[in-house]
């Protein structure tokens, strides 16, 4: 198929398929493009040939696969770039956790101390500003049995 008439433009470049440097390709770029497609070639039945084997035992290593998947996934720092949506992220799923347990651990530690100075009875505000005595407990009739699962005197 050929465009005898067509004239490029001063204002537009030639398309592509036009081109004639697009079909025209001097033999020093056949001849590299031949021999990729043979080592294309060549590495596709190698690795055929390894994936059909009856008597295969164990993984079939392609260093083409290895490379790509050590830069998608392993390799991501190079190509990080730190942004406002991500660094809020890193900083919520970091320092979230910490405050969430240390809140859970502090209220849990709170409600125990304020029932066990309820039953010895003793006021919560006093419980909270000094330690609850082990000794006092021990001594208070009502004693709590959850605070103290050792022998009891």
């Amino acid at each position: 198929m050929s465009f005898p008439k067509y004239k490029p433009s001063r204002l537009a470049t030639l398309p592509s398929t036009l081109d004639p440097a697009e079909y025209d390709i001097s033999p020093e770029t056949r001849q590299a493009q031949a021999e990729r497609l043979a080592i294309r070639s060549r590495l596709k039945r190698e690795y055929l040939l390894q994936y059909n084997d009856p008597s295969r035992r164990g993984l079939i290593e392609d260093p083409a696969l290895i490379r790509w998947t050590y830069a998608r996934s392993a390799n991501i720092y190079p190509n990080f770039r730190p942004t406002p949506k991500n660094s809020l992220l890193g900083a919520l799923l970091g320092i979230g956790p910490l405050f969430f347990w240390y809140y859970v651990f502090k209220t849990d530690r709170v409600s125990v101390r304020t029932s066990a100075s309820r039953l010895c009875g003793r006021l919560p505000g006093k419980v909270l500003a000094a330690a609850l005595s082990l000794d006092d407990c021990l001594q208070c009739p009502s004693r709590p049995s959850f605070l103290f699962l050792s022998s009891q005197s």
